[in-house]
Formats: structure tokens, sequence, C-alpha cells
């Protein structure tokens, strides 16, 4: 029998469950009792309407199934429970599971898990804390070093790392330098500030003093000799000219050569100065020879280093190729009063190897150029101008032993090896035994202030 109200779709059945066995709630199962009246609802035994009645029957019904189907699914759960307890915590879980998060943490902790875990806490960050601070504090600590006084010349410079000592740093030193630079030149006494600055920007000015001096010294000028030159040639001057001081600055550059007054398309020898200044203004100044000749020079020297590969030996020291030279001058030259002196050093010295005679300008030029040739340091020397007569000769320093005279002229006093290698106070007994032969009264007169100091 079909009620009324009810659906009669083939997927329920009488009692509104479907054929899957759930419950279809999809319908309200009060939508029928809407519509009765409520006098039929409160009273039972009042007159209905047959579809009323009908319509009631089914709510009842429905209710009733309802009920029943939630007991029979309350003790399916608790059956569950019995056989599968872990599925009711899982229940619960999915119920309340912050709730169940909270049960949890009550059943493991416990006090004094509570403190161990807050004591590795704080220890953690006090030790963070530790690290990070020594961490800051290294990386800004500043360098430390020792300031140093400084004492120097005028005109010297020196280095910003120079006032500084046992410099010390946790980074890499990046920098040393001068706050505001000193002056050099000034001959005072001088703070100097100096900043050393690591790789962290970390700085340390220091302070320092700089003690100036004055220099009294003037520069040296190294290699300045007489230079021979063939009529036409250009001239080298600068070739092997050096300078310094005394504190082995170089003072090259500065070199100033006044060569005015060479004629090179002339015979001659012309006078050459070399002047050099230091920062402070002293002055050195050296002159020196030229000699432009009109000779074969290739044809000199090789006729001198012949000779000179004959009568010395390697063995020898200067000294005794200074005695060697003086005898064979003497012994392979003479004197020929007539022949005209030449206008150079090296014409002379042309003329006495062509001619083997020649005056004293012919015997000083022959011995210069093999004692040059030879190694042994010599320069020219001239009896003091003025007298009545001239003469020319050698001032030797061999082996380091100070100034010598060294002459080659023969005399009628025949003096012969005397006049190698002698003294000073050996010139003035000379002169006066010539000037009591009745020769010349100055015969090694020179003015001293022109020449290097001579041995006594």
């Amino acid at each position: 029998m079909k009620l009324v109200g009810s659906h009669s779709s083939k997927d329920k059945n009488r009692s509104g469950v479907t054929k899957k066995g759930r419950i279809d709630l999809s319908e309200d199962p009060n939508r029928h009792v809407q519509q009765t009246t409520p006098q039929a609802l409160s009273n039972p035994k009042a007159d209905l309407t047959p579809a009323q009645q009908v319509a009631l029957q089914n709510v009842l019904y429905k209710k009733e199934l309802v009920s029943e189907l939630k007991k029979q699914a309350e003790a399916s759960d608790r059956h569950d429970d019995v056989q599968h307890p872990e599925r009711k915590t899982l229940k619960k879980n999915h119920a309340d599971p912050y709730a169940y998060a909270d049960r949890r943490q009550k059943k493991k902790s416990s006090p004094l898990i509570g403190i161990i875990i807050t004591i590795v806490i704080v220890a953690c960050l006090i030790s963070a804390g530790y690290i990070g601070w020594t961490r800051w504090i290294l990386y800004n600590t500043a360098p430390t070093a020792e300031p140093v006084d400084v004492t120097i010349l005028i005109g010297e410079t020196v280095a910003p790392r120079d006032f500084v000592r046992n410099v010390s740093s946790e980074h890499e030193i990046i920098s040393i330098d001068f706050v505001e630079a000193p002056n050099f030149l000034a001959h005072t006494t001088q703070d100097v500030q100096i900043r050393i600055m690591d790789e962290n920007a970390n700085i340390v000015v220091l302070e320092s003093k700089l003690i100036i001096q004055i220099n009294t010294s003037p520069p040296v000028i190294n290699g300045a000799g007489p230079i021979l030159s063939r009529m036409g040639d250009p001239i080298l001057y600068r070739s092997g000219i050096t300078a310094h001081d005394d504190l082995g600055r170089d003072f090259t550059d500065e070199i100033e050569v006044d060569s005015s007054r060479v004629n090179y398309n002339a015979v001659g020898e012309y006078p050459v100065i070399y002047r050099v200044r230091d920062l402070t203004g002293l002055e050195r100044e050296v002159q020196v020879t030229v000699s432009v000749v009109n000779v074969d020079i290739v044809y000199v020297h090789e006729q001198v280093d012949k000779i000179l590969d004959e009568i010395l030996k390697d063995e020898m020291t200067q000294l005794e190729k200074v005695m060697v030279i003086h005898s064979w001058v003497i012994n392979n030259i003479s004197y020929a009063q007539t022949i005209g002196g030449s206008e150079t050093v090296f014409g002379d010295a042309y003329r006495a190897l062509r001619d083997r005679n020649g005056n004293c300008f012919n015997f000083y030029a022959i011995s210069e150029v093999m004692l040059t040739r030879a190694g042994v340091p010599n320069i020219q020397i001239n009896r003091i101008p003025g007298t009545e007569t001239r003469h020319r000769w050698s001032l030797v320093d061999p082996d380091g032993l100070g100034w010598h005279h060294f002459d080659t002229t023969p005399t009628r006093l025949m003096l012969g090896e005397k006049t190698a290698f002698f003294t000073d106070s050996e010139a003035r007994e000379f002169t006066r035994q010539f000037f009591e032969y009745n020769e010349t009264s100055d015969f090694y007169t020179y003015d001293p202030n022109l020449y290097p100091e001579i041995v006594q």
C-alpha cells in the first residue's frame, strides 16, 4: 500500500532507508506535519480526515525509525572502541585537536623537564650573546703601535711607517700615513701625527716628533775628468757622471753642464764646468778640461796599450805601476827644448810617441795617458801662474796612499826615480836645490787651493 506524502522512488523503501543502507534525510520529516492542524496533533482523538491521519502516522513512524537507527549506531561505536581503542583516540582527536594536544603535553611534561629546557635555552642565549659581544669587540678594536721620534738632515724624506714600531692589529693593516705631511725643508722640530687604519676602518692616531738638522756638505760629483775629442766630433758630457750627497741621495739629474767655451772645430783645450745643488742650495762645482785634437786617437791608445802590455804585470800594485811607467818615460823619451807645446794633452802625447822627444808638456802628456790607461788615479798640476817659466807635472794616488807628486821631465839635477813618487815636503826641497843650481826659484811652486791635499 502506498503512503500519502512518501516518495515512490526506486532507491527508497517504505521505511525511508535507501537501498545502500543510509537514511535519506534530504527530505524534511516534518513536512507533512505542517499540513495538519495543531488541534489534530495535540488531540489524536480529534476528528481527522483520512489524509491527515495517514500523514500523522508517517511522521510518528519516521521519528521512531530515526531514534532506533541512532541507538544502533551508538552500540556499533561502543563495540568498535572495545575492539580498536586507537580509533577511539583518533575520533576524539578529530573532534577537538587542540584539546588533544593539551592532553598530550600534560601527560608528557613534568616540572624537571621544563626546568632543564629553560636552563638550556638561557645558556644558549647567554652563549650567543657572549660570542656576539666578543666578535663585536674584536671587530671594532683599533690597531696599536708605539710612536717613534725621527731625526733627519734637512731635505731628507722619511715615510710614515718610520715613525711607528711594534704595530699590532686583529685585522690586516691597510694604511699608515701622515694626518698632515711635514715640511722636510724646515730646520725645526715638528709634531707629526701618524694615522693607522685596518681593513675594518678602525683607526688610531699617534703623535711623534720630526727633528730636522742642517746639512753642511754639498753633493759630490763623480766621474768628472779630462775629456778627449777629435776635432768636429760631438762630446757626451754627461756620460759616466753622477752626483750624490752624504746621505747617498742621487742628484745626477740635477747636474748642470757649462760647455759654452768649447770650440769643437778648433784644436785646443777648453774648460767645462759641472755644477750641482742639493735641496737646501748647497752647491758643488767641478771644472774639467776638454781637449779637441786633430790626431788619430785610436793610434795613440793602441800604441800606449802595447807599451803597457810589455812593461806591466797583472799582479803589480798601482804603486809598482807608477814606478815602472816613470822609468819607461824617462828612458824612452828625450828632452827637446825646441819642440813647441801642443794646445792639447792628447796632441802632446801623440807627438811624444811619434818623435820620442819633447818638452815638459810632452813628458806630462804621455805620462798622463799611460797612467790613465793603467788605471792609476792622476790629475794635472801646473806651476803657479805669473812665474818666469811654465811647468806641468802630475799628482798620483796609487792604492789610496794619498796624493803625491809625479814628474817625468828630466833635469840637470839628475833626480831620476826620486821624482816618481814624492811628498810635498820633498817637492819644496827639490825646489830649493833647483834654485841653488841656478835654474829657477819656483820649480814646484803651485796654488794649493786648486788641488786636493798632498801628503806632506
